[in-house]
């Protein structure tokens, strides 16, 4: 499942810009899971504890429940404050614009075709284009100075993909890009699906035991205490996690996805022209466009 090292490029001949954005992204991306984990196990503790105090009704215990329900209030006003899931979000749409520019500039697809008088001036003026949408969704410009904006994110490596000949590039093309993302898609199903099975277990697991729990206690076999309440808040809160990882829809968006690219790497290599070659490219980057997985993620869940 893994392709043959790429001969030609590799991230680090990406515009800077991309790694800048994709580094934020990420960063943004674990602060927001971990601020929704933090705050479904604390939620959870304060369940347990509430749990204690009918058994117990001890001061020290209910103080503890009423402080941890206290820290919930906070950790949710703290998480919408932060805005990670946004920032997130704009950051990683920015890395992939950067790169889908990037990738259409050097083997001149979409609007980059060999017809194109200055297509330096033209990538500079799409980036900044796109930069600017996302600059109003939380995107943070990281760059210093105007050498770094526009054209300045042309890498000498770029420009000499660029400058090959059509089956120079086509076959970069088709094998470091086309290739690497349709693994990568591959794996990323393989992964949501196992994790969307454990999750779907153990919520299928803590609900049956919370069932068991209930009746238990009306026969009278399970005293006073309410583990079914406790199981059934676990069981509610595995949901949540698994709606917040979203593995099942991603599972079946990548597996699309991958689908596509195989089936778009298939004809770009047999019968696609190199008139129609820049079509194609814009094509197949459309399909690994953020915006196209978050469209089959809707229909997926």
């Amino acid at each position: 499942m893994t392709p043959a090292p790429s001969t030609m490029l590799n991230d680090r001949d990406l515009p800077p810009l991309f790694r800048s954005s994709d580094q934020s992204a990420l960063r943004h991306q674990g602060d927001a899971f971990r601020s929704v984990r933090t705050h479904l196990v604390v939620l959870l503790l304060a369940t347990t504890a509430a749990m204690f105090i009918e058994q117990a009704s001890g001061r020290i215990m209910a103080a503890f429940a009423a402080i941890l329900y206290g820290v919930t209030i906070l950790l949710g006003r703290r998480t919408s404050r932060r805005r990670s899931r946004a920032y997130w979000q704009a950051h990683r749409a920015a890395a992939e614009v950067v790169k889908t520019l990037a990738w259409q500039y050097m083997v001149h697809g979409g609007p980059f075709h060999s017809r194109v008088a200055d297509p330096d001036a033209m990538f500079g003026e799409r980036l900044e284009e796109r930069l600017r949408e996302l600059r109003k969704c939380g995107w943070e410009d990281t760059r210093d100075g105007i050498g770094e904006r526009g054209m300045g994110q042309v890498t000498a490596q770029m420009r000499l993909v660029r400058s090959k000949s059509y089956a120079a590039r086509r076959d970069i093309y088709l094998r470091d890009r086309l290739l690497e993302q349709e693994v990568w898609y591959k794996n990323r199903a393989t992964r949501a699906h196992r994790s969307a099975a454990r999750w779907s277990t153990l919520t299928a697991a803590l609900t049956l035991l919370a069932l068991s729990a209930a009746m238990l206690r009306t026969a009278g076999l399970l005293g006073g205490a309410d583990l079914a309440g406790l199981l059934s808040a676990a069981a509610a809160a595995g949901v949540a996690w698994q709606e917040v990882r979203r593995h099942g829809p991603l599972t079946h968006a990548h597996t699309l996805i991958e689908q596509d690219l195989e089936t778009t790497r298939i004809a770009m290599s047999t019968t696609v022209t190199e008139a129609g070659w820049a079509e194609a490219v814009g094509e197949a980057e459309r399909l690994m466009s953020p915006a196209h997985t978050e469209w089959l993620v809707r229909f997926g869940g």
